[in-house]
């Protein structure tokens, strides 16, 4: 495909602003419902979520975002629990040569009580643009909460760049402010729901709702909608003693369909 072709189809991304950076498969599989969730993968989304875990844990995952290799997402994350708390590190790039988004995060994350997990987490996002456009970064931060107040219930909070850091001085241009807020239910061992709000201070808030079915002990089905723009998502997940395997298929309402595969590993 020549350059021409692939800027047509990145500029046509970007025309639809609410698109999911989608950063492992099973949080994508549910429709990226996932605030309240607690998670090797909240490294990602609400790093509140990271109080849960007990056992150090890596991953690594692939966005292949409208079957294109120019406009796919890769990310890596480590999870390392203490017990005065969580610490996790990650990374994510998405483009190729002429543009591209890194972040790289540190965050923490502890329980108080039997109810409340918080999170902070320090990035540092830096944008790689041709020479017309010239580089750009930025330091931010996110908070992450997530309260179980009742048995199988989990509501939980987050907030992406609260301080709006500048990227420039040209237009005020600003890293997008985001606010989630979500609720999930287990029904019982095996149906999972989850219905989450997701709104960015410059855009139109979406609705996204998840649903996780386990029919056996190692295999995890799911399925999520979502709206701005409509978006319908499957995925699966398998796991086999220390490994977990999620591969999960997302549509657009105009583009052509996006993949992801994730892989994790615990450690004894």
């Amino acid at each position: 495909m020549n350059r021409k072709a692939i800027a047509i189809l990145i500029i046509l991304s970007f025309t639809f602003p609410n698109w999911i950076k989608a950063q492992n498969g099973r949080f994508t599989g549910m429709g990226d419902a996932s605030v309240m969730l607690s998670d090797f993968w909240s490294a990602f989304g609400n790093q509140a979520g990271l109080a849960s875990i007990t056992q150090p844990e890596a991953g690594i995952s692939y966005y292949n975002q409208y079957m294109m290799w120019e406009t796919g997402t890769q990310t890596g994350a480590f999870v390392f629990p203490t017990r005065s708390g969580n610490f996790a590190a990650s990374f994510s790039h998405y483009g190729y040569s002429l543009y591209s988004e890194n972040n790289l995060g540190l965050a923490y994350a502890r329980n108080f009580g039997t109810i409340w997990s918080a999170s902070l987490q320090f990035d540092y996002l830096f944008y790689n643009q041709s020479d017309d456009y010239g580089n750009q970064g930025a330091f931010l931060f996110e908070l992450g909460i997530i309260a179980k107040p009742i048995e199988k219930l989990s509501i939980g909070a987050h907030l992406y760049n609260p301080a709006r850091a500048k990227l420039s001085d040209y237009q005020n241009e600003r890293v997008p402010t985001i606010m989630r807020f979500g609720l999930g239910y287990q029904f019982d061992e095996w149906v999972l729901v989850t219905l989450e709000t997701e709104k960015d201070l410059e855009q139109n808030a979406r609705v996204k709702c998840g649903l996780e079915y386990q029919p056996v002990t190692s295999l995890f089905l799911r399925a999520g909608l979502l709206t701005q723009p409509n978006q319908f998502s499957l995925g699966l997940g398998y796991k086999i003693q220390n490994f977990t395997t999620d591969i999960s298929f997302i549509t657009h309402e105009s583009l052509p369909i996006s993949t992801q595969l994730s892989f994790k590993y615990t450690f004894n």
